[in-house]
Formats: C-alpha cells, sequence, structure tokens
C-alpha cells in the first residue's frame, strides 16, 4: 500500500505541525476582538447566565491588567456580600464583651481585605478603537461549588481531630496551642462558607460544619485564661519594656498572675556609650528574653542589641526601647507561636 503524500511530507516537518496544533490551542482558549462591542462589555450576563456563572468585566492598557482587573471586580461581588453579612454579625454581638467582639471583627475584617478566589476563569477580551483592553473573569458556579465543598469538608475534619485531641491532653499548654489550631481552620471553613454562600447557595447547607464556632472560641478564650505569666525584666526601672510585655501576652488571652504557667524573665538595658558624634547621642541597648514553662525549661529565647543615635540622650533611649519593643512584638511573635505550633498532634 502506498503512502499517502500528504502524510510523508507532513512527516517531514512534525515541529511544524506541533507549533500550529499549540498556537491554534491558544487561540481558542483566549479570544482577542477587535470589532465591534461585544454584548459582554456592557452585560456579562447576557453572555454568562446569573444562574450559572458569577461574572465581572475589567479593563486596562494590557490583557493582562484587563484580566486582573476583572478579577479584582468580580472579587468585589463577594466582599460586598460577606461586608453586609459581617454587619448583620456585628448588630447580633453587641451585648459580648468588647475585646472577643473586637478579636472576632478583625478577624472577619482580615479576610474581607484579602479575598483569595478558586477557580477564576478567563474567557474573552475585546480590544476597543482607543487600545484599551476588556476582559472577562467568571466563576462556573456548579463546577466551582464542589471544590469548596472539598476545601470546606478537609477544614472540618482538621477541626474535629484537634477538638478531639483537645479533648484528651490535660496539660494546659498543648489544650490551648490546639484549640488555637482548630479556631484557625475554623475560621479558614467560615471564610470559605461565605464564599460558597455567595457562588452557589444550595451548597451552604450540606457543607456547613457540624461543631459550633462561638463554642471554640469561648473554649480557646478560657484556656488562655488559665494561662498566668509572671514578668520579671531586671534594669527596666521606668517598666516601659514590661508593658510591652504585658500587651505581648494580651494578644494570646494570657493574663498576669500568681500561680504561673508560663515566667518571662530576663534583662534589659539602655547606656549612654559618651560618644558624641555629628551632634548625635550614641547609646547601647540590649535585651535577653526567656520565656519558661513552670518547670524552669526554656521554651522560647528573644535577644536584640545594637546602637541608637539621636540628637539627645532621651530621644535616643526613647529609639531604643522602640526598637526592643519592635524585637519583642516580631520575634517573641513568631518564636512563640512556633512554639505552640510543636504542640500540636499530626492528623
Amino acid at each position: 500500500m502506498k503512502a499517502n503524500p500528504r502524510q510523508s511530507d507532513s512527516s517531514k516537518h512534525p515541529r511544524v505541525h506541533l507549533c500550529l496544533s499549540m498556537v491554534l490551542m491558544l487561540l481558542a482558549g483566549c479570544k482577542t476582538f477587535t470589532g465591534g462591542t461585544p454584548k459582554w462589555v456592557e452585560n456579562p450576563k447576557t453572555v454568562y447566565p446569573e444562574n450559572q456563572f458569577l461574572v465581572a468585566v475589567g479593563e486596562g492598557d494590557t490583557r493582562r491588567t484587563a484580566e486582573n482587573a476583572a478579577a479584582a471586580n468580580l472579587s468585589r461581588i463577594f466582599e460586598a456580600h460577606i461586608e453586609s453579612d459581617e454587619r448583620l454579625v456585628d448588630q447580633t454581638t453587641e451585648t459580648a464583651k468588647s475585646l472577643i467582639r473586637t478579636t472576632d471583627f478583625t478577624s472577619d475584617v482580615n479576610i474581607l481585605s484579602a479575598q483569595t478566589l478558586f477557580n477564576i476563569q478567563h474567557a474573552e477580551a475585546w480590544k476597543d478603537s482607543k487600545g484599551r483592553y476588556h476582559a472577562v473573569a467568571y466563576l462556573n458556579r456548579r463546577d466551582t461549588a464542589a471544590i469548596y465543598r472539598d476545601k470546606i469538608e478537609e477544614q472540618t475534619s482538621r477541626v474535629n481531630f484537634l477538638l478531639a485531641s483537645a479533648e484528651n491532653t490535660d496539660k494546659v499548654l498543648k489544650k490551648y496551642a490546639t484549640l488555637r489550631a482548630a479556631n484557625t481552620h475554623a475560621n479558614e471553613a467560615s471564610y470559605l462558607l461565605r464564599q460558597l454562600k455567595v457562588i452557589h447557595p444550595p451548597s451552604v447547607a450540606d457543607s456547613t460544619p457540624s461543631y459550633s464556632a462561638n463554642n471554640l472560641r469561648k473554649a480557646l478564650a478560657d484556656t488562655a485564661k488559665r494561662i498566668k505569666v509572671r514578668i520579671n525584666l531586671s534594669g527596666d526601672e521606668d517598666k516601659r519594656m514590661e508593658g510591652t510585655l504585658e500587651e505581648f501576652i494580651t494578644q494570646y488571652g494570657f493574663v498576669v498572675g500568681n500561680s504561673f504557667v508560663l515566667d518571662f524573665s530576663g534583662s534589659v538595658s539602655v547606656k549612654d556609650t559618651g560618644e558624641r558624634n555629628q551632634g548625635l547621642v550614641f547609646v547601647r541597648y540590649e535585651l535577653a528574653l526567656q520565656i519558661k514553662d513552670d518547670d524552669g525549661d526554656v521554651l522560647v529565647s528573644v535577644g536584640d542589641k545594637g546602637r541608637e543615635a539621636h540628637k539627645t540622650l532621651e530621644q535616643a533611649r526613647i529609639r531604643s526601647f522602640r526598637t526592643l519593643e519592635n524585637a519583642i512584638k516580631s520575634s517573641g511573635t513568631q518564636r512563640l507561636d512556633a512554639y505552640f505550633d510543636s504542640l500540636i498532634d499530626q492528623q
């Protein structure tokens, strides 16, 4: 049987055909039009029915910026819905303790400011007569809902595991660390559930976790209050660093008290070096802080030292204390968080 001349010729140039195939695939998936204004520019819902899609349009100097703008506009749909929910939640918790209410509200606002959406698709783009690009970003409701259900189930499973783990330990630090992690995963599940409510409302009921987020937060707060802290910092005559440490432990929900579980001890010094240069006064600062458990074992160490300069000795001292405060807030938080994470059982 004779070979087909076309087949024989094409076999000599496989790379050409491969390149053509790739180009055709790219063109099929990312269409850019330059003709008359497409319907979706003015009203995308005429092309992407609302019962099947969430859709938004954006514009920019390039296709990439137009697609980014479209994705941002799609995100704002979620923010509008979630902000509305947040106001409702805030009204119903006015009688709760101010610290707890503020913490919950801050958590929600942080989530709002960084909407992360899954399964965003980009389809058509259009270049108008002025050279501006218009692009579409959309979510297929049903397909995206399936992704969200899986992610919520994953977070919920983790929360339930951690709740059981917390129930089975008598060690207060481990219980706190475990409940803290459970609360983090519960917040993530809640965040995803709120987005699912916008994407595909019928899926919400079956995806809602069985645990009570309020009970979880209460258990975490109650456990944190059991963790008493002693602060003993030598060289802190003005009690400035003590105040910083009190603020530091407050973010964890701990309290200063007797029968301590955690001991914050160490030393701080800010001394005049005697050096004067170009009208500046130089001081040397040093911090050595250890966080120990009630057995005296060191859990976390935070240290910092260096020099600061200013026009007066007092201003140089103030700048030094500010540097040390930042060291506690950054390094101290990072290292204490890492310690608590190390206590958590893995699923």
